[in-house]
């Protein structure tokens, strides 16, 4: 039995022994076979990674060859991953990292809103996970200079990771363009509209600076009368270089700005600190941080100097053709809105210049040429210098027996120079006679005394030497003959052109005045003679003002009502008689004729044809039976016969039916009259006006029927009332007319009485220019 156990204890042994040795060859072939399947992968894996790499090479390579700025970033975190070559010379840095830190990854690397980094970074959040953008973006370029693009934006995956890519092509000369193409039109349209200069230069400093990159602008205005130069402009450098060059001499050297006004050529300083027209301005350039200016002079159509642009740059440099080609189109822009600023503000000054001429010779011409007409001249000369602005102005006469030239009158308050006689020009001296000849324009027309000039320290009323403009008075019968001169020193340094214009206007009125001075005092030998004779002149004056008067009903004071109708006049002779009428004649049918009439001239000639006219009116209205147009055609032949003086009358006609109110009108080259009504607005009568009476034969008038309404008023009156002047020289006109009628006109003083009381409480305590003649007619109405 012993022997029996041992035997299957020996075969389990071999059997476990035998199983043991199959597994261990098992094993070792498995790991024989997985050392030989990891090699494989270690192979395959190289291989993949060696391929992985040359396909980034690739791609890089392929986007550094586009065209476009190629951006690649993390999608999740915004990282600039990746930039091509464009991007990286657009930014001017050499690597990714390099601009991802010093431009992509800085807030303050970015232009303003809207193109921020924080607005780059939300636009670029709002694309969805699949899908493309596109904006236009600016990003600022390695010159600091904004840089417009069109962006692409999308989603991708790069070197394995989820990412956004960004294409962009620059469209910055495109840009450009169309902004430039704006502002010149918005300063077209400003320069038309009449917008503030300074206004219009900003915007073309700023066209400027779009045309010609790495540069700031500065507009200079040129003022004529100082002849210098003002710097404008409301940005930071236009700023800044006014409070340190407010004003610049235009002469040469004095900066490149006051060299290009002087010669009126441009003006290139490629280094500033090198250029001696800059010397003595290095420092304020310094301060300005710029180191090159490029200076254009703007001239009007003529040629003549308006302003200066110039264009300063922080490094030195030249322009080019294209730069220059620019610049002439912003000059020309800046010539016309100077040019059109000029013409608007000439125009304004010319209405209010004639305005101011015509009130000043109406003051010339009534001078006194007694004790008070050196004052009275004076204080008109007063005026004329603070009108136009002007430094001083001398009024000199020459003395025919003594041959020399003598201070009539001056503004100037300087006691050295200025006396009651003045100042002697010349002794009877021969030589310097002819030198004054010589040197004060010999062809009559104004021209500047300069300092080197022999004459000019006698005429000279200040310390300063500057510039004297004289203005010649030359005899009118015999003009190589002088009664005298004007004398012009501006505040400044030159008197404007325009200025110079109406200078002459009025040295034509100082003329008239000194021949009329010169005519009063030829007289006055036979002054006790004239006394006598005026005397009497003023007696027989006296009787024709009375005899005048009385040819007009109620001798220049009349009312008269009749039934529902009030007809009042009032007559004022400007001097002791005038040229105004006015007739009221009743007619035995019932009508009434009303007339106005102003004789084209003053005193005793119009007095008389003044008379003529009445008579020849009253004649033919009672011949005729108030016929306006038969009248009018007989009146007017009348007048024309034998009238060599060629005198005329403007007149407006009235024929009234006191029963009906119809009424027909005629008028001869008379002032409209004005109608007020108490259900509408007051307005003048437009007739149809014929030429005044006197001037042409057989000549036809028209006639207008219009009834008067009851309650209606009816104005006539003579240009006496609206050329009425104040003491401020202003004009009564036909607006304050035409405001009397919106008025109360009851009371006793009726509407003729409110009107005179206007008239008068205007004209106040200045003197009387002309004859002034008031005729109102107001139908009341029945029960009135």
């Amino acid at each position: 039995m012993p022997g029996n156990l041992g035997h299957p204890v020996s075969l389990m042994s071999i059997a476990l022994i035998a199983i043991l040795v199959l597994i261990y060859i098992s094993v070792r072939k498995d790991r024989r076979l997985a050392l030989r399947r990891e090699k494989e992968l270690v192979a395959a894996l190289e291989s993949a990674r060696r391929r992985l790499r040359s396909s980034l090479s690739d791609t890089r390579s392929m986007l550094n060859q586009e065209a476009s700025v190629i951006l690649v970033f993390d999608r999740q975190t915004l990282t600039l991953l990746f930039a091509n070559q464009q991007a990286l010379d657009l930014f001017g840095y050499n690597s990714a990292a390099e601009l991802s830190d010093k431009v992509i990854m800085r807030p303050d690397a970015w232009q303003p809103h809207p193109f921020s980094l924080l607005d780059f970074e939300r636009w670029m959040n709002q694309l969805k996970a699949s899908g493309s953008q596109r904006k236009e973006w600016i990003f600022t370029g390695q010159d600091g200079q904004g840089i417009w693009t069109d962006c692409y934006l999308a989603n991708t995956v790069f070197e394995g990771k989820t990412a956004r890519i960004l294409s962009a092509n620059n469209i910055n000369r495109y840009k450009m363009d169309r902004i430039a193409d704006v502002i010149r039109n918005r300063v077209l349209t400003s320069i038309n509209a009449g917008v503030s200069l300074e206004s219009i230069f900003d915007s073309l400093c700023k066209l400027a600076e779009i045309r010609l990159k790495d540069s700031r602008c500065q507009i200079a205005v040129f003022d004529q009368q100082r002849n210098h130069l003002e710097t404008m402009g409301a940005s930071r450098f236009a700023k800044d270089l006014r409070s340190r060059l407010p004003i610049i001499a235009a002469r040469y050297g004095e900066t490149s700005i006051g060299t290009a006004a002087y010669t009126k050529n441009r003006v290139v300083c490629e280094s500033i600190r090198d250029d001696h027209r800059w010397q003595g301005y290095t420092q304020i350039a310094e301060q300005l941080d710029v180191d090159a200016v490029w200076s254009e002079p703007v001239l009007d159509h003529k040629g003549q100097l308006l302003g200066v642009l110039s264009a300063f740059s922080s490094v030195p440099k030249k322009p080019d053709g294209e730069a220059i080609e620019e610049m002439t189109s912003v000059v020309s822009l800046m010539s016309l809105a100077i040019e059109r600023q000029k013409w608007r503000s000439n125009l304004e000054a010319a209405a209010s210049s004639e305005r101011f001429i015509r009130q000043l010779g109406v003051e010339l011409v009534n001078l006194a040429t007694g004790e008070t007409f050196k004052n009275q001249l004076r204080a008109s000369l007063h005026r004329v210098v603070a009108h136009y602005e002007l430094g001083s102005i001398s009024v000199w006469e020459h003395d025919d027996t003594a041959k020399v030239f003598t201070q009539l009158v001056s503004t100037s308050k300087n006691p050295e120079t200025v006396s009651e006689t003045g100042p002697a020009v010349g002794s009877g001296n021969q030589s310097i006679e002819e030198n004054f000849v010589l040197n004060a324009s010999s062809k009559g027309t104004p021209d500047y005394i300069t300092s080197q000039d022999p004459l000019h320290p006698h005429i000279c009323v200040s310390s300063d030497p500057k510039p004297v403009l004289f203005i010649p008075l030359d005899n009118i019968e015999q003009q190589d003959l002088r009664i005298g001169f004007i004398s012009v020193q501006s505040q400044f340094m030159f008197v404007a052109q325009e200025t110079i214009e109406h200078l002459q206007v009025i040295g034509t009125m100082v003329r008239t005045v000194l021949l009329n001075r010169r005519l009063v005092q030829t007289l006055s030998q036979a002054m006790e003679t004239e006394q006598i004779a005026r005397k009497k002149l003023e007696g027989e004056l006296s009787v024709a003002r009375s005899i005048q008067m009385a040819m007009v009903p109620g001798a220049g004071q009349f009312k008269e009502k009749y039934r529902n109708w009030t007809i009042e006049a009032w007559l004022q002779p400007a001097k002791a008689v005038g040229g105004d009428l006015y007739e009221f004649i009743r007619l035995p049918s019932g009508k009434a004729i009303v007339a106005v009439g102003d004789v084209s001239d003053k005193g005793a000639p119009a007095a008389l044809f003044m008379a003529k006219t009445v008579s020849l009116l009253n004649l033919l209205v009672r011949s005729h039976d108030g016929d306006l147009q038969t009248v009018a055609n007989a009146l007017n032949n009348e007048l024309c016969r034998s009238n060599d003086s060629c005198m005329f009358v403007t007149m407006i006609l009235c024929a009234i039916d006191l029963t009906t109110g119809n009424a027909t009108w005629l008028n001869a080259g008379h002032n409209a009259p004005l109608e007020i009504s108490s259900i509408a607005a007051p307005r003048f009568v437009e007739l149809e006006s014929g030429p005044p009476l006197g001037l042409y034969e057989d000549v036809s008038y028209p006639v207008k029927s219009a009834r008067i309404e009851p309650g209606k008023k009816i104005s006539m009156y003579s240009d006496g009332v609206t050329e009425a002047f104040n003491a401020r020289g202003e004009e009564f006109g036909d607006d304050r007319l035409l405001s009397l009628g919106f008025r109360p006109h009851a009371g006793p003083d009726g509407l003729l009485g409110v009107m005179r009381q206007h008239l008068l409480d205007f004209i106040g305590g200045a003197p009387q220019s002309d004859d002034i003649t008031l005729l109102t007619i107001h139908h009341h109405g029945q029960g009135s």
